[in-house]
């Protein structure tokens, strides 16, 4: 959604990030990591951070999408930078979803960190392809369903699912863009080849009904967006493929 959230509050964040980057610096040894999880850790809970979501027109767009009310408050963002490398012929990124267990992201193997949708808000503008685009394979989401609905969820454990890929798409975007996404859908980050850093913030949502010990949210699509249930026409609906 372009221009949802006011300059002043992308203003406000980067400056929090940018001081923190002054400050405290990047210790090397800690950079995957970082990469995988948040950079600036100190900053994940603090109010310009927060604001981005809970003082804009995100929340409000995540609530008309799954449910006025219904949209557990989040207590911490990702702070999601890019910075340039020196790559000379970048690759589209490999496809994933949120919450498959890593070496360094977080999640306790033999886990599935799932939640209900991912807000994002663009803090720097990506006009160009690789310049730290996030990348999307539109219609992943329901692709997953079926294939989930057919062989289980276990084999996310092991990695991506082996399904039919449709084109990436890597996103332009503006500071004070926002973003939401159904959890399912398959996304990357692409390299940046470009001179600045790229910023964003990007915060897990949960319906207030969502349980992470049952993975059935992952075969039926819209039982946790009820602004879109009655538009969606089933679990696999082909309405919000494009």
């Amino acid at each position: 959604v372009p221009g949802l959230v006011p300059r002043a509050r992308v203003d406000a964040a980067l400056r929090a990030i940018n001081h923190s980057l002054g400050e405290q610096g990047i210790a090397k040894d800690a950079l995957w990591t970082m990469r995988a999880q948040t950079f600036c850790p100190e900053l994940v809970s603090a109010p310009q951070i927060l604001d981005l979501y809970r003082e804009t027109g995100l929340r409000d767009l995540a609530e008309a999408a799954i449910g006025a009310g219904r949209v557990s408050a989040p207590t911490t963002g990702q702070i999601a930078l890019r910075f340039p490398q020196l790559a000379e012929s970048p690759r589209d990124p490999f496809p994933h979803i949120d919450g498959m267990p890593g070496p360094l992201n977080g999640v306790t193997a033999g886990t599935i960190y799932h939640f209900t949708a991912l807000g994002g808000v663009f803090l720097s503008d990506v006009d160009l392809p690789f310049h730290g685009n996030l990348t999307v394979w539109p219609g992943t989401h329901t692709r997953l369903a079926e294939h989930f609905a057919r062989e289980g969820t276990d084999g996310l454990l092991a990695g991506f699912p082996p399904i039919a890929m449709p084109p990436p798409r890597q996103l332009r975007a503006r500071a004070g863009d926002a973003l939401l996404a159904h959890y399912q859908l398959a996304h990357g980050v692409a390299a940046n080849v470009g001179p600045a850093v790229r910023y964003a913030v990007f915060f897990r949502l949960f319906h207030d009904a969502h349980t992470t010990t049952s993975t059935e949210t992952m075969l039926d699509l819209w039982r946790e967006w009820e602004g879109l249930r009655g538009l969606a026409g089933g679990p696999f609906a082909t309405s919000f493929r494009a």
